[in-house]
């Protein structure tokens, strides 16, 4: 699935600090689950340092997570921690091996520009799109019924 990205030091510290700050809150690995809704198992994986159980991106997506719900606040190591799953050389490297008749200069600042978007929750997304269809139904309901 993906290579074991341990031996790094960003991700080891963030694995030994979220399992020291669970402890000392004094919260079993079901109650942290329950929290972040994140399976057990995975916290278990991410505290062991065994970053090789799921594709990079929902890996530091968990991290990210538990450290918010921990209340760590270290951005700094977070970003090394994205570094180090080396979450957008993948994106770079099909971009540039790609060779089309977009320019590298384009290229390069789609790979640049992919680490800022952040997409809304599916919930939200669901939400909008059915408020968007019974809003396009009264508008039709009105126009028709006139």
């Amino acid at each position: 699935m993906t290579d074991k990205a341990s031996g790094s030091k960003a991700l080891d510290l963030m694995a030994r600090e979220l399992k020291n700050v669970r402890i000392k809150r004094e919260l079993s690995l079901e109650d942290v689950s329950q929290l972040v809704k994140i399976h057990k198992n995975y916290l278990e994986k991410i505290e062991e340092g065994d970053f090789s159980f799921l594709p990079r991106v929902y890996i530091f997506t968990y991290i990210k997570e538990y450290a918010q719900e921990m209340g760590i606040r270290n951005d700094e190591t977070l970003e090394q921690c994205r570094k180090e799953l080396q979450m957008y050389s993948s994106v770079r490297s099909n971009l540039s091996a790609d060779v089309g008749s977009t320019s590298s200069a384009v290229k390069s600042a789609v790979a640049e520009n992919v680490k800022g978007i952040r997409l809304p929750p599916v919930r939200t997304m669901v939400k909008i799109g059915v408020a968007l269809l019974v809003l396009g139904l009264l508008v039709l309901l009105y126009f028709f019924k006139g």
